[in-house]
């Protein structure tokens, strides 16, 4: 028995192995990681710089170790709904993917995807009311999944297409009040905040005239096409519009944190080629970006 405890304090004292980083030197711009895609995704490094994890790879993916030594893994997973107190469950899994991809932070979303009693459950992620209790909740919820996992936790907007009147603040103040009080980072999702100001009828940048672009650490962008349901655009797992990554190259002018731009697409529908086409795009748009202010 005592044999056995020593052998397995020297494993887990054993060095893990190094994981690759996103680049120190310029901003990295990367997407999520689509398993039906991994060999292109592999065959492709001059174009991804680094993969968001939306779901831990399954068991039989036989590319994933070689993708996991090629890039930066940022853990993006669901991992609970902040307005509540996590599970010790939850806690457990996000602690475990943290462990396992080891990337530079963490991150979760400003969501909200059922009742406080969990008897009910929604189609779609809706925001929090933006109130000082929904406020001071999300605050104590993202301090523990911070302590939890052991790394810098950023949190992702959600989009709005219709106003509650029971907030008693904007959305730009109730997450300016929530980095100050936390010192997380902003996962600033363009075609969140593109789609947010257009149900609104106001210009995006005149939106975002109170957010605390100063905090933000990772850009999102994505394409927005007509949804028949909502009858008007909506997200879709497409190439990012060049609205959209005007918006994006406006918001890192402003964002001197900023560390990784992510194309956010993560569906079996996208193909190869809409996958190539994105992130051409996006580093076309960023490149312009970086030599018009340089």
């Amino acid at each position: 028995m005592v044999e056995t405890q020593s052998a397995a304090a020297a494993v887990s004292t054993m060095p893990l192995p190094k994981m690759p980083g996103i680049p120190q030197d310029r901003l990295s711009i990367g997407t999520f990681y689509n398993p039906h895609l991994a060999q292109f995704t592999l065959d492709h490094p001059e174009l991804i710089d680094h993969l968001s994890m939306a779901d831990p790879p399954a068991a039989d993916d036989e590319f994933f170790p070689q993708i996991q030594q090629q890039f930066p893994l940022l853990l993006h997973d669901y991992l609970g709904q902040l307005s509540d107190p996590l599970s010790e469950f939850a806690l457990q899994r996000a602690r475990e993917l943290q462990e396992r991809y080891r990337g530079p932070w963490v991150a979760e979303h400003f969501q909200c995807l059922h009742t406080q009693d969990r008897a009910r459950s929604l189609d779609y992620v809706f925001p929090p009311l933006y109130t000082h209790e929904f406020l001071q909740r999300f605050c104590e919820n993202a301090l523990v999944l911070r302590d939890a996992v052991s790394s810098p936790l950023v949190m992702e907007n959600i989009p709005g297409f219709f106003s509650v009147r029971h907030a008693q603040m904007s959305e730009g103040e109730f997450l300016r009040r929530f980095f100050e009080q936390t010192g997380c980072g902003f996962l600033i999702d363009v075609p969140h905040i593109w789609l947010a100001a257009h149900y609104r009828g106001v210009d995006p940048r005149e939106y975002l005239a109170d957010f605390p672009l100063d905090r933000v650490v990772e850009i999102h962008v994505a394409g927005v096409e007509y949804d028949r349901d909502l009858q008007g655009p909506w997200i879709a797992p497409t190439p990012p519009t060049d609205d959209i990554l005007r918006l994006a190259c406006w918001v890192a002018e402003q964002a001197p944190k900023l560390r990784a731009v992510t194309v956010d697409v993560f569906s079996p529908t996208i193909t190869a080629s809409q996958l190539e086409d994105g992130m051409q795009r996006t580093r076309a748009a960023f490149a312009v970006a970086t030599a018009a202010a340089s």
